[in-house]
């Protein structure tokens, strides 16, 4: 298996904090879709499903013929609807109006969204199934997943301010089975509403979410709410428009959406997103024109307007009900605590060499992480499983299929970052007070100030 990270992007806001943008979580494919030999599947019937969704009204002014998209089928890239292709794109035979490029395009690295010159581009690298739920993919699936990453370019160029900071959830709270349950029976009394059939009983379940949505916030810290209310924006509002692309079931939505913080908050604001757009489509057909006139409004601010005009009343669960969420929810959180020790004492028991990186007084920017892989621990440490990636003026690191620990300031740039297990030494140059690592899915190249080795351990300090 190899794992394709999407492009990222960073920028200062005004107040000088660095937000951080990731356009789409990692997209998993084996290594046979590296062969040079064969396509995953038809890149042409992929595109024929593709222009059939073109046809369908998705949201006002999003036309997908109209929004460049880079994809790569496992042999060659595509470029389709736009003349200006990139560098090294030839017109293709038989095949009007589409380019393409021999092999992978540098840029094409996975579903996200790219600068390719002055255009924001939307790619795709097709898969035959999600790494993520088994789901196997036809051609609709695959034209439906390349028409999400044109909305993220349509959201780009239309709605900018439509932004989510992944950057807090480095210091996202540590868990408690309170807020597992609130989410768990949350995510079910919108899930309720999505499939009631009346106005009242879609209004009633509605409610019933809001209410423990908003005990559930008001027990973090602002800026968390806001997070998932961008995140219904960008990510909710794509997976909404790739369902409907799709044709699929409304309540199809991945078992990490119960799992724990902040993983679980992440997913959670996908499905979010998408059902109270679908509830929105059964109270008020005009939303979306609403939110085009005024797109600073959230999601959840239209629904609590729709709710107020239908006076609708909240709809209980069960005793039993609550019960059975709760109990699950204690029950798993237990697990995940027992689990989380034993990953973590295990990382840090690795054998092999160690290297420990202070970066105080030169905090490295992040250039990537994966949000759904990652575990908050005490004293504001961060364990990343999966890819972490930063870099400043003094060098950079990239730890990829290999897990670290990182620490960081108030503007998310990293302070300390510590790597266990490694089999290999780092190259260590005196003369010019630089270490280097490169080994197996991890490159690192740092000028330091200060290095200390004993034995196995390496001490950075730059």
């Amino acid at each position: 298996m190899k794992i394709i990270h999407p492009a990222t992007t960073l920028r200062c806001a005004a107040n000088g904090t660095v937000v951080l943008l990731f356009l789409g979580s990692l997209f998993y494919h084996t290594d046979a879709h590296n062969s040079s030999s064969k396509q995953v599947t038809d890149i042409r019937e992929v595109m024929r499903e593709h222009a059939a969704i073109s046809e369908i009204s998705l949201w006002p002014g999003f036309d997908p013929g109209q929004i460049p998209v880079a994809v790569y089928d496992s042999v060659n890239t595509w470029f389709f609807f736009s003349d200006h292709p990139p560098e090294g794109f030839r017109p293709a035979e038989n095949f009007e109006g589409v380019f393409v490029f021999d092999g992978q395009y540098p840029s094409v690295r996975g579903n996200s969204v790219v600068r390719l010159g002055e255009t924001w581009t939307a790619t795709s690298v097709l898969s035959n199934f999600s790494r993520r739920t088994d789901e196997r993919y036809t051609s609709r699936d695959l034209a439906g997943i390349i028409v999400h990453e044109q909305f993220h370019v349509f959201q780009r160029m239309k709605h900018p301010s439509w932004r989510q900071n992944d950057g807090v959830l480095l210091f996202y709270p540590q868990e408690s089975a309170e807020a597992l349950f609130l989410r768990r029976i949350e995510k079910e009394a919108f899930k309720r509403a999505v499939v009631s059939e009346t106005g009242e009983e879609i209004a009633g379940w509605a409610l019933t979410a809001m209410s423990y949505r908003k005990e559930r916030l008001n027990m973090l810290p602002p800026q968390y709410g806001t997070y998932e209310k961008d995140l219904q924006h960008t990510e909710g509002l794509s997976d909404y428009i790739e369902r409907i692309a799709r044709g699929l079931d409304p309540l199809n939505a991945s078992n990490m959406t119960d799992g724990i913080a902040p993983a679980g908050v992440r997913d959670l604001g996908y499905w979010e997103g998408r059902w109270i757009a679908m509830i929105l489509d059964r109270l008020n057909p005009d939303w979306k024109n609403l939110l085009e006139t005024n797109d600073s409004l959230y999601l959840e601010e239209i629904l609590e307007t729709e709710l107020h005009d239908v006076q609708a009343k909240e709809l209980p669960f069960s005793d039993s009900e609550v019960s059975q969420v709760k109990t699950g929810a204690e029950k798993d959180f237990d697990k995940w605590q027992i689990k989380k020790a034993k990953e973590i004492e295990g990382y840090k028991n690795l054998p092999g060499y160690r290297i420990e990186i202070n970066s105080l007084a030169e905090p490295l920017n992040i250039r990537i992480f994966e949000p759904l892989e990652i575990e908050i621990l005490p004293e504001r440490a961060v364990f990343h499983r999966v890819i972490f990636s930063a870099a400043n003026q003094k060098g950079s690191l990239r730890v990829f299929n290999h897990p670290c620990i990182t620490w960081f300031d108030e503007l998310y740039r990293l302070t300390r970052l510590d790597l266990h297990g490694l089999e290999e030494a780092p190259e260590v140059n005196l003369e010019e007070k630089k270490i280097i690592l490169k080994y197996r899915d991890i490159s690192l190249e740092l000028n330091y100030s200060e290095l200390k080795m004993n034995g196995t351990d390496y001490l950075v300090t730059i």
